[in-house]
């Protein structure tokens, strides 16, 4: 079909750095269910792929927003949030198509991260993450396929959660990659995030679990890490170890070698696999329309041989296997640096973004291969940008991992060495 211009939305509400579409603000629900509720008054920001009834969801593409029809009804999520008492204030940008970490778009630009505003904010909830860092909005639904939740999390200096697969229902969502897409979501604190989560998950209130989660908790870390983080983060990590050991914080390193670039890798091709399988199609008809970075993933997925697929599902195996034997001890919890560097700076070129986007990957991958949870919370400036440490925990252990980085976030605030 042929786009016209004049139909997209328009980008952004002035003053609001660039998170937010519009398609008539008259269509967001007006006031929520239950004024009263546990999120009663918390301003909630969506991003542009979940359903709100009477709009058409966009995923970052005008021709893809073009060919919707107006949503029946809201997504789950998002309806399980204003059932408790949130307020939409907006839809938010995001990538095209939700493919890319980089935080920029051909069509609505690139949000303005509030936190370092010559940086990037990081996809593909980018628009998420800067309404919140911008003090927008309280809470802000995004979508966490290869880490574009986690990944503007660390660069917008927030909380972010990518839960369990499959724990929160993505009814009403657009879909990247079935067998890693998840819902995510942002706060500025923990105790907004944990909120949010036991509302999307129907999970029980996080003060009625916290003591007993807490009790043996085994903390442990990958030395291997630490040769993918770039020179100010490391020095970081390397001190903020000891720093927690001393402060009554045990961690010791994991037995188990990490492939994380081998890893990586399959996440790549089983991802790109996936998105192929379901967008091939479109991209055909529409490839022409997308911005240069997403068209030419597009068609480095269309090269993806089968053979590849089968080897990456093997690797995939591997990952869950040695990560599933980190997590057989009960109450095992990994802590590492949500990503290797500090976001990139608005101006750098393409061969920068790419190496950052590379280096990410592989600490992302994990949580992506093998279904785990992970919440990003905030942790160091470095070169005056703020960077994220990240727990992740066994399938399931959603409730733990959030206990225990609400614990590490006041931990955190007692040690020089992280602020």
């Amino acid at each position: 079909m042929t786009h016209s211009p004049d139909a997209a939305p328009a980008l952004l509400r002035a003053g609001h750095h660039g998170a937010f579409v519009q398609e008539g603000d008259d269509g967001l629900p007006a006031a929520p269910a239950d004024a009263s509720g546990p999120l009663g008054g918390l301003r909630l920001a969506v991003k542009d792929v979940f359903d709100i009834a009477g709009l058409r969801c966009g995923a970052g593409s005008p021709v893809w927003r073009d060919a919707q029809v107006p949503a029946l009804r809201h997504a789950l999520a998002v309806q399980r949030l204003l059932d408790a008492g949130a307020v939409c204030v907006g839809r938010t940008v995001t990538d095209e198509l939700t493919y890319s970490l980089a935080g920029s778009n051909a069509h609505y630009g690139s949000p303005l991260n509030p936190a370092c505003p010559e940086r990037l904010a990081g996809g593909s909830s980018s628009g998420s993450a800067v309404a919140v860092a911008a003090g927008d909005a309280d809470i802000a639904l995004g979508t966490d396929c290869g880490g574009s939740v986690r990944l503007p999390a660390s660069y917008c200096g927030l909380w972010g959660m990518r839960p369990t697969h499959g724990r929160i229902a993505t009814q009403g969502c657009f879909t990247l990659a079935h067998s890693f897409d998840t819902v995510g979501w942002f706060a500025r604190d923990g105790a907004t995030l944990a909120a949010a989560f036991e509302q999307l998950a129907a999970s029980a209130p996080a003060a009625d679990l916290a003591q007993r989660l807490r009790q043996g908790v085994q903390w442990r870390h990958s030395a291997e890490v630490s040769a993918l983080l770039d020179d100010g983060i490391r020095s970081a990590w390397q001190a903020l170890l000891p720093a927690m050991q001393a402060a009554g914080t045990g961690v010791r390193p994991v037995a188990e070698a990490l492939d994380l670039a081998d890893w990586a890798d399959a996440l790549r091709t089983l991802q790109a696999a996936e998105i192929w399988q379901q967008h091939g199609a479109w991209f055909r008809q529409h490839g022409g329309t997308l911005g240069a970075d997403v068209r030419e993933r597009f068609e480095r997925a269309a090269r993806i041989a089968p053979e590849a697929v089968a080897q990456a599902q093997q690797r995939r195996v591997q990952a869950a296997r040695v990560l599933a034997g980190i997590f057989a001890a009960p109450a095992t919890l990994l802590v590492l640096p949500t990503v290797p560097t500090a976001a990139p700076a608005r101006t750098d070129g393409a061969a920068r973004v790419d190496d950052v986007r590379q280096r990410s990957q592989q600490l992302l991958c994990m949580a992506g291969l093998a279904g785990l949870p992970q919440v990003s919370l905030p942790w160091v400036r470095v070169d005056g940008a703020p960077v994220g440490l990240s727990v992740m925990g066994a399938r399931g252990d959603d409730e733990r991992v959030l206990a225990a980085a609400r614990d590490l976030g006041q931990t955190l605030q007692t040690l020089e060495i992280s602020r």
